[in-house]
């Protein structure tokens, strides 16, 4: 990938062959994480046990986050994605072949989660060295939106067809998709970045800062710098905390369907994520002009709004709220990944907590989602899910005006 665009190129051929290969890696994940629960049941576990093997997956995607930008400075950018693909491919595969379902879906889960964790940061990290300076929210609101709508697809795409076909062709299909984003990962992506010398590390700052890559002299952090990062992470967890919970909300809609007795759930479920593409693409193409901070509330208060709507709506009134919780979680989407990319020192710190709390979120969805739906309902879990919501965009605000406050 060139680290030096064209001053006004936005899409670029780096972009273009990043986000090709992101198109796939991430329908893939998204066809696993949408039937879980279903592949589950269908083998004889409960739901509970479903969400419990949705959240352990999902905790090999948080654990392998934070490691990404070391799997890129020391092993090249290229290679560490190919390692994510194959890893997410040999899930697949154990899903495929080891016999007991429970141990079958654990380990299918782990390695799918863990390639996955390392695919998302290291691809998310890249986007701000494929383009011009000034079209950064641009370039990351058409990534969002692109990887929005493999998710859009895979997730109802990927529960049809668990439900139609066999389990073994359903895994060779989500195979097949991985296999299709590496030509581009080959072609486009940069192998191990050579060390330089102070003479040119100048030059190089781009390129390395994108993959996790510094210069030697850097390695030495003082103590000043610890503390200075770790109030970019306060700050950002803070700041972050709305996304977190519209997340969860993503991810039990998506895992556990739009509500009880829904019939054709996935119909549901692909309004609400290609209302959320719309979303991601809508605030990414305005996010270098208007604050993501007030673009993020604005996401998170549409949010709420489809929530309460969907405890009382039925049929198509309910796919109308869909439709706007769709199109409030792709504006904070694309508005919280714009902060964070704003708001800390490196491009692969900023990938790394956005993407964090993006699976944190679908985690503990995992969770809630069995808990809520078994005990509370789908009305009283969704209820809840609001006025967390509102709660944590409340708190959010408050930080951010005393943040205001103190400079």
């Amino acid at each position: 990938m060139s680290p030096d665009p064209q001053p006004q190129a936005t899409y670029t051929p780096a972009l273009l062959g990043l986000v090709w290969s992101a198109m796939f890696g991430f329908s893939a994940f998204f066809f696993s994480y949408s039937t879980m629960v279903t592949i589950a049941a269908t083998d004889g576990l409960s739901t509970v046990t479903g969400g419990s093997v949705l959240t352990t997956m999902m905790i090999g995607v948080i654990v392998a986050q934070p490691f990404a930008p070391w799997a890129g400075r020391v092993f090249g950018f290229k290679a560490s994605l190919l390692m994510a693909l194959v890893l997410q491919f040999l899930g697949q595969l154990l899903g495929l072949f080891v016999s007991p379902p429970l141990l079958a879906l654990v380990l299918a889960g782990l390695c799918g989660g863990v390639g996955f964790g390392l695919f998302v940061v290291l691809a998310n990290a890249a986007v701000p060295g494929t383009t011009a300076p000034g079209r950064i929210g641009k370039a990351l609101g058409f990534f969002g939106g692109i990887t929005s709508l493999a998710s859009a697809v895979g997730a109802p795409l990927g529960l049809w067809l668990v439900e139609t076909i066999p389990i073994w062709i359903f895994r060779i299909i989500v195979c097949a998709c991985l296999l299709l984003a590496i030509p581009t990962v080959l072609k486009y992506v940069p192998g191990r970045s050579p060390r330089r010398g102070k003479d040119d590390a100048g030059d190089s700052a781009r390129g390395n800062e994108t993959v996790g890559v510094r210069p030697g002299h850097n390695e030495k952090r003082s103590l000043r710098k610890v503390g200075r990062r770790a109030g970019e992470v306060f700050g950002l967890i803070l700041m972050l905390s709305p996304f977190l919970i519209g997340m969860i909300v993503f991810g039990i809609i998506i895992g556990f369907g739009p509500g009880e007795d829904v019939a054709v759930a996935a119909l549901f479920i692909a309004g609400m994520q290609v209302s959320a593409v719309i979303g991601r693409f809508v605030v990414g193409a305005i996010a270098d002009h208007l604050p993501p901070f007030a673009l993020n509330i604005l996401g998170l208060v549409l949010t709420a709004i489809g929530l309460v709507c969907a405890v009382v709506s039925y049929d198509a009134t309910l796919f109308v709220a869909m439709l706007i919780i769709g199109l409030g979680l792709g504006a904070m989407q694309s508005a919280s990944l714009v902060m964070a990319f704003a708001s800390v020192s490196s491009p692969s710190r900023a990938s790394v907590a956005w993407n964090m709390n993006f699976d944190i979120g679908l985690a503990i969805a995992g969770v809630v989602g069995g808990l809520g739906f078994t005990y509370l309902g789908s009305s009283s879990t969704f209820l809840v899910c609001a006025l967390v919501l509102l709660f944590a965009g409340a708190l959010s605000w408050i930080a951010r005006t005393l943040q205001t406050r103190n400079n």
